[in-house]
Formats: C-alpha cells, structure tokens, sequence
C-alpha cells in the first residue's frame, strides 16, 4: 500500500463483517459517505477487516471529530501505519509509546494474515520484552491499551481509541420520510432510523405564518443538526392551519385522533409521490393520550408501512439517547409545535367508526389537499447548511397521487 511509518486513522465496523456476499456493498456505501464527510479525496483504503485513512494533510484530532457520527463506524483509532515486519512494528510501538507519554500499557495483538514468520502471541512477547527492557510496564489492570493489527501488506500500531455509534452506512437501506414536531421523540426515532442505513427525510407541519418563521425558530437549527448524521437532508413544511379551519368550531373528543390522522395523510402522499418506502414516527406506546393503543389503531394504516422504533422505551431512555446523540440541548429549546396547540380532554380510546365519521363530516380530506399545495421545500447538506429549494414546489402532489 504505503510505505514507511505513516499517521493513520483506522476505522473498525461491526455488522457489515456479518453482511456475507453483502459485505463489499455495505463497504462501499460506507467509504463513500467517509469520503463525502472528510471530502472526495480523502484516500480511504480497505485492508482485510478495517479501513484505513493515510494522508500527508490530514490532522487525524479533526477527522475523528467527524467520522464518529458516520453510522457504520465502531471505532476509529489513532497511530501510525508500518510494514509488517518486527522491527518496523517495534519502531512503531516506541514511537506511539513516546509520542502518548505512556509509562504502562496493555498490548493487543492480531495478526490476521497467517503468512507473516510470527504468531500474534510470538510478536506480543518480542514486543513486551521490548518494552520491559526500556523500563515500560505492562498491566492489562492499569495499563493504556496498545493496538497492534497486522495485515498481508501493513501494520498499525495506536493507542488512542473514540468509539463510533456503529449500525449501518446511511442510504444502505432505503429512503424513510419522518414526521418531526421539533421535540425529543421524534428526533430520537429519526436518528435510530439512520442508524439502521437508511436516509431519513423530514416533514413538519407547524403553526407559524410562514414556513421560514417556522425554520429560522427552532426546526432550521434541528434539520442541521440530524445532517450531522443523515450527511443531506430534505425537509417539507408548511402549516396546519387548513387543519383548524375545518375543525375550530366541531365539537369533538376526537381532534387529536383527526389531527394524526391528518398528518399521516399529508405524509403518505408526499412519501408515495416522492418514493420513500416508509413513514418513521417518535410513538411510544400509552405516553400520551395521542399514543394509547386504541388511538394508534383508530388513526388508521397508510398505504405504506410506519416505522415505530421509540415504542417500548420510555422517556428517560428516550432523553438519555438524545443526550448519547448531542441533540437534547436542541429539542430542549422552547417551541410551539402542534403538540401545544391539542385541545385537552380528548379521548384516549377512540374507535375506527367513529375517527372515520368524523373525518367525512368535517371534510378533512379538503384539508390535505389544501397542505400539499403549500407545502415547501428545503435542502440541508453539511457544507452548505439549509437552504429552501423554491417557493411551492410541491403543488403537483395531489395530481402525482398513483
């Protein structure tokens, strides 16, 4: 590959090994969004189990920074790369003892190519031995870990370790349309979403004059936020009002059910036209009274599937992977999000019949139509930020419906 002792970033996955004859299309999926985040020059090359990153202008400190949010990642490691030779490997083990200040450590060694002259153990002994005699001490109890991996062609050596999320590469497993209200539960479910490969897309409904106040207020920061992963983003918003206009007046138990009904509506036909595979929701079951049983049954089922990854998790378990994610500072912010705007003492056990009544009675399907007409769009890479596409692209909606 290279030659001579070189700094190296070395990046370990997890499930795609598992991936069988999937493997290398998971791999390559994985090195494009790599290239794409450190940006397409990057030299990323794949050495049997592990990628590696060697490069004259790179400062490893801020790579890392940005490849822990790649999902896919389990681990990157920081050192050097050698030939896979015992002295060349011992250099390198002295070089990142001193350039570490470590006094004791613990080696790990793997030799994954059974070729070289040495065992794995064989080269843990000359190695210890090695350092023993340079008044190092080894302890696996207090010791810092010391990775040695030695492939066919190369040999890394490197003692600092940041652990990635792991999962898989984003876009690996289709295109997902998310429904987010600007807090917690929502965000959550999107990012476990991408965690599982695939590219999640936004829609917000809100209650703001114009979708812009509704983006510069809290939903622009969260879209931006969720790129950090997602690498590109679209967003759709537009307002709920149409929603309130046929129904402030009703007197109903069941708005709350009407209004997710609603939503869903809007959000099926955007995902059908636009060709997302499923909806993603922030549901977690009996959480609040939009979220009991009956009422998840009484909305209905879009004729595409949804996607519920937050429904046996409880809040604290919901807020502490918002804290894991860096996003909860975010969603903690003060916002009016149609969560707010919900009448009280609705009903929480709501039935079909009587949500489908209800429906055709106050005419809401008038009320869908009317949001995609407004809908807008915008974009969200990480270079660029977010940016609204047009003004109302999305008009043609109602007439693409298949």
């Amino acid at each position: 590959m290279l030659y001579g002792m070189e700094t190296a970033v070395v990046i370990h996955h997890s499930e795609i090994a598992l991936k069988g004859r999937k493997r290398g299309y998971f791999e390559t999926k994985l090195v494009d969004n790599i290239k794409y985040v450190l940006g397409r020059g990057t030299p990323v090359y794949r050495d049997e189990n592990r990628l590696a990153i060697i490069a004259d202008n790179l400062v490893p400190e801020e790579a890392v920074e940005k490849l822990r949010k790649i999902f896919g990642i389990h681990s990157i490691g920081i050192g050097v790369r050698v030939e896979p030779t015992v002295d060349e490997i011992e250099n390198a083990v002295h070089h990142v003892v001193e350039k570490e200040s470590l006094t004791s450590l613990w080696l790990e060694v793997k030799r994954s190519y059974k070729g070289h002259p040495f065992t794995s153990q064989e080269l843990r002994r000359m190695l210890a031995t090695s350092l023993v005699q340079r008044g190092l001490q080894i302890s696996k109890d207090s010791g810092q870990l010391m990775r040695v991996e030695v492939t066919e062609k190369n040999a890394y050596v490197y003692a600092r370790v940041v652990r990635g999320f792991g999962g898989l590469p984003v876009d690996s497993s289709g295109r997902v349309l998310s429904l987010i209200s600007g807090g917690v539960d929502s965000a959550v479910a999107s990012l476990l979403l991408m965690k599982r490969g695939c590219r999640v897309d936004f829609l917000h409904l809100h209650s703001y004059r114009t979708s812009d106040e509704a983006v510069d207020e809290k939903i622009g920061e969260l879209v931006e936020k969720l790129t950090e992963y997602n690498l590109k983003s679209t967003l759709y918003t537009a307002s709920f009002t149409p929603f309130y206009k046929h129904i402030w007046d009703k007197r109903t138990r069941l708005e709350i059910v009407l209004f997710r009904r609603y939503l869903l509506r809007v959000a099926e036909e955007i995902a059908l036209s636009r060709g997302y595979r499923a909806l993603v929701l922030g549901d977690s079951l009996a959480q609040v009274a939009s979220q009991t049983l009956p009422n998840i049954v009484a909305v209905g089922q879009p004729r595409i599937p949804i996607f519920r990854p937050l429904i046996g998790l409880d809040k604290s378990e919901i807020i502490e992977l918002a804290q894991k994610y860096g996003v909860l500072e975010t969603v903690s912010k003060p916002y009016k999000d149609c969560c707010s705007l919900i009448a009280r003492h609705q009903a929480t056990k709501a039935d079909s019949r009587s949500v489908e009544r209800e429906w055709q009675l106050f005419g809401l399907d008038a009320a869908v139509e009317k949001t995609l007409q407004e809908i807008e769009v915008y974009r969200c890479t990480l270079r660029a930020g977010l940016h609204k596409v047009s003004p109302q692209p999305m008009k043609d909606v109602v007439a693409e419906k298949p």
